[in-house]
């Protein structure tokens, strides 16, 4: 219903640049949910899940160094060019793996960089997507269409998990091609958008054809304010310690699956279980999402929407801790995904409700910039630094993981609490946020 509410609030003159933008998330986000699970798989069957260690900060440190090019970009060209750019990068990128994994798949590096492309894949694309969608639409009607463009979001993560079930039989290499091919279209789409635009002078000229302030400039800005509000850091907190215990228990599920399938698995039932996986966690995302996350925010409030996701994790890593099993590695990970991607994300946004706009570009570009990368380069660390955990042999000794993520967890749930009440306050005084 409340997706149906959202296309009847789309006024005329909106139509289009709403569809285009629902297409080009939709697609974005289905080729990620496309190559994610083929990205498990290669990685367990050419480098093994203890690669994952080192490549989860290999992966934070090139991502940083990526986003702050990025940032550096958008001082220097307009958004409409950066996205052509940043587009057509990434179809090449998707070309170059084509070659090598068909031509050179016994190379080891060709797995690694893989790996560290997809996540970049994600990050950049998501990135570039906001920025533009941010430019494109004026404080006035965000509220009213922003729900509705990020259900596309949601829907693409259903499609491409999907799509991948479906391509059970193609070779990996080809997989790539598929995606190169529904990337071409993105070209179309920001091509007809910018086009509508540039028929409003005074939209266009203003915003898409210029180039903006570099990312970098507003992380440091933001870097002030976040370190002179109690409010920021609980947000900063929050982020920085899922992003650290998502990344345990990512290692700790693809640990998992990697001891179960090299005991008695072969690589096709190893791509079957990821294919499916994957689809279970985003079928979960959009029912939560379409029927759970609007009735828990209007009815219990902010507070109870960021608790769902860190009582869940705890009490599953407590269960995992004291019962070690594969199947609650999987319920562990798939609750930790899907909760994150629909009733978790929604809430966070909404503690920026109360943040001047000024304000939340800063923050949010200061978070992205250094607190989820040093979170996820943090997580990997700890992995390196705790071998006879990460080096287990066997599903029971992953269990001493969540001796990191419990209190990490409740922690969060803390500040959580803290950070709801706090919204709240200021919401009813009609202020904001400092």
């Amino acid at each position: 219903m409340s997706f149906l509410r959202s296309i009847l609030l789309v006024r005329k003159g909106e139509r289009a640049k709403t569809a285009g933008m629902f297409l080009y998330f939709f697609i974005v986000v289905s080729a990620y949910w496309f190559l994610k699970p083929l990205r498990s798989v290669l990685t367990i069957e050419q480098l093994g899940a203890d690669a994952i260690r080192e490549l989860k900060i290999i992966n934070a440190f090139v991502s940083a160094v990526v986003v702050a090019a990025y940032s550096l970009a958008l001082a220097r060209f307009s958004r409409e060019k950066l996205t052509y750019l940043v587009l057509g990068a990434f179809v090449w990128a998707l070309l170059f793996f084509w070659f090598f994994l068909g031509h050179y798949g016994a190379v080891k590096t060709v797995y690694y960089c893989f790996y560290v492309f997809i996540d970049l894949f994600m990050t950049v694309n998501t990135a570039l997507f906001w920025t533009f969608l941010a430019d494109i639409v004026d404080p006035e009607s965000a509220p009213r269409l922003y729900g509705l463009v990020g259900a596309g979001g949601v829907l693409g993560g259903v499609a491409g998990s999907y799509g991948n079930t479906l391509a059970s039989g193609v070779a990996p290499e080809n997989m790539l091609l598929i995606v190169a091919a529904a990337y071409l279209l993105l070209f179309a789409i920001v091509f007809g958008v910018s086009r509508r635009l540039h028929r409003l002078p005074h939209v266009a000229r203003g915003i898409i054809a210029t180039p903006g302030e570099s990312k970098l400039a507003d992380a440091l800005k933001g870097a002030r304010q976040v370190f002179a509000s109690p409010y920021f850091l609980g947000i900063c907190l929050v982020l920085a310690s899922y992003e650290f215990i998502s990344t345990v228990n990512d290692f700790c599920l693809h640990k998992a699956v990697d001891i179960q399938f090299r005991s008695g698995g072969s690589i096709d039932s190893l791509r079957s279980f990821f294919s499916r996986f994957f689809l279970a966690v985003n079928l979960v995302a959009l029912v939560v999402q379409t029927f759970v996350t609007s009735l828990v925010v209007r009815r219990v409030g902010v507070t109870a929407g960021l608790l769902v996701l860190p009582v869940i994790i705890v009490g599953l890593s407590v269960g995992f801790l004291a019962v070690p099993c594969f199947a609650l590695a999987e319920l562990l990970f798939l609750s930790d995904n899907s909760l994150n991607y629909s009733i978790n994300q929604t809430t966070r946004e909404l503690l920026f409700v109360p943040v001047s706009r000024e304000e939340r570009y800063r923050v949010l570009a200061f978070i992205d910039m250094l607190v989820l990368r040093s979170a996820k380069a943090a997580g990997g660390f700890l992995l390196l630094l705790l071998p006879v955990l990460a080096a287990s042999g066997s599903v029971e000794g992953l269990r001493w993981c969540m001796v990191v993520t419990v209190p990490l967890g409740l922690v969060t749930i803390v500040t959580s609490v803290y950070l709801g009440r706090r919204h709240g306050a200021v919401l009813a005084r009609g202020k904001h946020a400092p």
